[in-house]
């Protein structure tokens, strides 16, 4: 078979489902391929977001949302603690599979077509528009090509754009017969636990019995990812949140960090994790991915009214997404390389630091886990004495 699109994109996730619905809602031929059989299964995320998410998507959260969060308790290698929040909700704990299905019936709704089992094989450039060859459907055709299809994006491997700058493993579990404070998100940081970043328990509902467990590593570290997570289960710091848990799913995936520097080729855009749009101080990538799905999709309409998919023109999507979100991701992945540098005494050290009033007030009253960097700003205008622990740590 063989046909043509406007649009094709290839992953049927949350990122995939949004450029789709909203290209498709102007009345545009759109075809989504993904690989796999179902909507929002394996579920491969921690699942927290901020509420902004919901200004963006118009879904019913009522089968989504699953627990409210106030603050989060962070552990330091030592167990000096900072509590942060508890004033008001911060963040929210969603049911993945559900988010994920109401993206795409919404996309579905607008008209666009869904392609289950359909693997991403090969692509070319061929005259006006691009050739692709999927797996069950055969060859196909369409003006505007978009890879939503995740870290290992096939699609920016075949069009040669560059590769992310890092990989996180992670690993983590579904999990109950827990006792948590329902309100608070506990982190824990220290490289014999999770090396290059950090492990969680978020609990999933309101009563503190459920949570979601888990930690990413960063790449090439001594040992692989299930051992710092079987380790995490019995730390003397950890196993007192995790006694007497039944594990009911094991969870996991990969998460990349460091945007490309060009997202865009003529005939070709990338989106969400295959362009790397992942915040890189806490791996999430939902909100990032829907941001960066709105600019994508607005330059894509544009380039369909007006039958002009060369490179000159898509350069307008990597403009929008520089002016907003770009730019934080930026300066995350500076807070990120100065982060990987600290040993265990040197976060302690720095915790330690922070555990003063004046300081968790402001992070407590600032603290956005989608634009971190406006608290960083906030902190050394209120606490001028913070700027030299901001100097020792880019030292």
């Amino acid at each position: 078979m063989e046909k043509k699109d406007d649009v094709v994109i290839i992953g049927g996730g949350p990122t995939g489902s949004f450029v789709a619905e909203k290209i498709a809602s102007k009345g545009y031929n759109v075809s989504i391929f993904e690989k796999k059989d179902k909507i929002g299964e394996p579920v491969n995320c921690a699942g927290l977001i901020s509420p902004r998410i919901f200004e963006l998507c118009n879904i019913n959260k009522k089968q989504i949302i699953q627990n409210k969060i106030k603050g989060a308790i962070i552990h330091s290698p030592a167990n000096n603690t900072i509590k942060i929040g508890g004033d008001r909700v911060h963040a929210l704990v969603i049911n993945r599979k559900n988010f994920d299905q109401a993206l795409i019936e919404k996309a579905l709704d607008e008209g666009t077509e869904l392609y289950l089992e359909n693997k991403f094989i090969s692509g070319e450039k061929n005259g006006e528009y691009i050739e692709i060859k999927i797996s069950k459907k055969g060859r196909h055709k369409c003006n505007l090509l978009i890879g939503a299809d995740g870290p290992n994006s096939r699609v920016r491997k075949t069009f040669s754009f560059q590769e992310p700058k890092e990989f996180l493993t992670g690993i983590g579990a579904e999990i109950e017969n827990t006792n948590l404070n329902p309100n608070f998100v506990e982190i824990f940081i220290g490289n014999n636990l999770a090396p290059g970043f950090f492990a969680w328990i978020i609990p999933t509902n309101d009563s503190g019995t459920t949570a979601r467990i888990g930690l990413c590593v960063k790449e090439k570290t001594k040992y692989p990812a299930n051992y710092y997570f079987n380790n995490f289960l019995k730390n003397k710091i950890t196993s007192n949140y995790l006694k007497n848990i039944k594990i009911n799913n094991i969870i996991g995936g990969i998460i990349p960090l460091g945007p490309l520097d060009k997202f865009y080729k003529s005939n070709v855009m990338l989106v969400g994790d295959a362009a790397a749009q992942v915040k890189p101080a806490s791996g999430g990538g939902i909100y990032t991915g829907l941001m960066c799905g709105k600019y994508c999709s607005s330059i894509a309409i544009e380039a369909i009214n007006n039958d002009n998919f060369t490179t000159y023109y898509l350069k307008k999507y990597q403009k929008l997404y520089q002016k907003n979100i770009g730019r934080e991701l930026e300066k995350g992945m500076k807070f990120r390389k100065i982060f990987k540098r600290l040993n265990d005494n040197q976060i302690d050290y720095y915790i330690e630091k922070f555990q003063n009033k004046k300081i968790i007030e402001i992070i407590s009253k600032y603290g956005d886990i989608d634009y971190p960097s406006k608290l960083a700003s906030k902190l050394l205008k209120k606490s001028p004495s913070l700027l030299k622990i901001a100097t020792k740590l880019i030292k």
